[in-house]
């Protein structure tokens, strides 16, 4: 088994960031320091079993991404509890001040994750297959994990904004004092962004192989190339291979389609939830015996849930403008370069017509 520097680099990069989560797990969850050591033990002790009973380039990448998924689940279960702590009770304690370190190597780890899973080409996959899978996007899962983790981080950033003063409190309280959909709502928007991202992504990486293709091979590009020159190679089968394309890339927007269509729906129902609250209160005010002396604290905490209503309608609706913008250009930046394949293609063929 071949592995090229950029291979090796991934390799010895991922491992890294294992072990920064690692120490970084252990330094918040205060255990005693030799544990740190475990994970990167076992997760070495994996690496090299692979290495030696598998001895693929596709084995050895498919255990990384399963140790960066395992250690993403273990950062998100953790973040999970303080985060959870702030959305009911207002306060996670002393947990956030430490979390940042953690935070920036998972975002690093994800990345990590999302450029093994583009360069691993898959020696086992066919050559359509093999471009399909970069169309379709990142792993559904994995950014779903990411997005938890995103999530729970930006609470815990808003709880120490709203510590350092009043001015910021206007702002924080619309996330962290509105019940659960605002977070829900910022999880749904993480996980769509970092969808769409990840097929901005292995949109970039198709667009070099496509340019250096038959000008300028990498090696660590070749199966991507070859999989064109199979391609180019069968005149009879392009359309067809084409309309799979097609497919599949059409395939792969259900899911950021579905996040954008569910972002403002999560508003309207915290919209219909703290009105159905404040008639709630107000019928509660009008049956009541209570004077006029309890009258005015009666009323104020009836349409306090006004509050409900209208804020979480207010970010539903903001990252949603945002979520769509973002969606608009990648999937015309996706049109484009498939365009893009299917004229090459098309050239290729053109060209070596008059050769045979």
């Amino acid at each position: 088994m071949t592995l090229y520097w950029p291979a090796r680099l991934s390799l010895l990069l991922h491992f890294i960031l294992l072990a920064l989560v690692a120490v970084n797990l252990v330094r918040v969850l205060e255990l005693p320091v030799w544990l740190a050591l475990v994970p990167p033990a076992l997760a070495l002790g994996a690496l090299a079993a692979t290495w030696f009973f598998l001895a693929t380039r596709h084995a050895l990448f498919t255990c990384l991404l399963a140790l960066g998924t395992i250690a993403l689940v273990a950062v998100a279960l953790v973040l999970a509890v303080p985060a959870w702590q702030v959305i009911s009770t207002g306060a996670s304690g002393a947990w956030a001040g430490r979390m940042m370190p953690m935070f920036i190597a998972v975002l690093a780890l994800h990345a990590s994750n999302l450029w093994i899973a583009t360069v691993d080409s898959g020696e086992h996959e066919q050559s359509l297959e093999r471009l399909a899978r970069l169309l379709y996007g990142p792993g559904i899962l994995s950014s779903l994990i990411t997005a938890l983790i995103l999530c729970a981080g930006t609470i815990l950033g808003l709880e120490l904004l709203a510590r350092s003063g009043a001015e910021v409190q206007a702002v924080t309280r619309r996330f962290l004092e509105r019940g659960v959909i605002p977070p829900i709502t910022m999880l749904l928007f993480f996980w769509g962004m970092l969808l769409l991202l990840g097929k901005s992504w292995n949109g970039w990486y198709l667009r070099r192989v496509l340019a250096g293709w038959r000008t300028n091979p990498r090696p660590r590009v070749s199966l991507f190339a070859a999989s064109l020159d199979a391609l180019s190679a069968n005149p009879a089968d392009l359309d067809m291979s084409m309309q799979l394309l097609w497919r599949r890339h059409e395939e792969s927007w259900l899911i950021p389609r579905y996040i954008c269509w569910a972002v403002p729906i999560l508003g309207f129902i915290g919209t219909v939830l703290g009105i159905s609250l404040a008639a709630d209160g107000i019928r509660r005010i009008i049956a009541s015996d209570a004077g006029l002396a309890s009258l005015s604290s009666d009323l104020d905490a009836a349409i306090a849930p006004l509050g409900i209503a209208f804020d979480t309608t207010l970010i539903a609706l903001s990252l949603s403008v945002l979520l769509m913008l973002v969606l608009a250009l990648v999937q015309r930046s996706e049109e484009r370069l498939l365009a893009t394949l299917e004229r090459r293609l098309q050239e290729t063929l053109s060209d070596a017509a008059p050769r045979l």
